[in-house]
């Protein structure tokens, strides 16, 4: 199924990628946590981003985090295209497809923070990220953010699939995937609603109104 990687070149850069994955993973893994709060409130939620941005917001891991997602990003292409996408067997394009939006989202998303921080002076945090949701533009942000959640959770399916199958049966590598894909398109919906003010009840302040 999942043709190795040989060429010495080749090898490198896949080792870069994944160096920079693992990086992102532990960021998006932070940042879906923090989000995981708003099911419960958004207090909460804006509690514990207080406390993550100690982790994130530094000049040390923003310029982490920026590498990681400039070397994350052109990689991946690179080894698309040096891998083919003929050929390949469902799940690997599953792991191809959802990393390409995942890159996609990323640059969208660091872009999108920037300028609210820089820009329109705004603290980026739940409120800012809930007021498209709120706004005219709904039909765009809500497959936007959905895909988000269910891409990351698609990736960690595939990537999980391939490295069980050799110790495991066809069917169980199958069942696991599924139920980590299926996790990704609830979380995905959950959040929705938080964020679009269905689960919790709150008001958007004038500033984010305007954004």
């Amino acid at each position: 199924m999942n043709t190795p990687i040989t060429n010495p070149d080749s090898l490198r850069l896949l080792r870069l990628h994944r160096f920079a994955g693992l990086t992102l993973a532990a960021f998006i893994a932070l940042h879906l946590l923090n989000h995981l709060f708003a099911l419960v409130s958004v207090e909460m939620h804006i509690n514990f981003m207080q406390f993550a941005r100690l982790i994130y917001r530094n000049p040390l891991g923003e310029a982490l985090l920026l590498a990681a997602v400039s070397i994350q990003v052109p990689s991946g292409i690179m080894l698309v295209r040096r891998k083919g996408w003929r050929g390949i067997a469902f799940i690997e394009r599953v792991q191809v497809a959802s990393g390409l939006y995942l890159s996609f989202f990323l640059i969208a998303h660091i872009f999108a923070v920037m300028m609210g921080r820089y820009f329109f002076n705004l603290d980026t945090n739940f409120y800012f990220g809930a007021s498209p949701l709120l706004s005219w533009l709904w039909w765009y942000y809500v497959p936007y953010y959905g895909l988000s959640i269910i891409a990351i959770f698609a990736h960690v399916a595939s990537i999980h699939f391939q490295k069980v199958l050799p110790r495991t049966s066809l069917k169980a590598a199958q069942q696991q995937a599924l139920a980590i894909a299926c996790l990704g398109v609830i979380l995905s919906v959950l959040l929705l609603l938080a964020f679009m003010g269905i689960l919790h009840s709150f008001t958007l302040s004038a500033e984010y109104k305007l954004f």
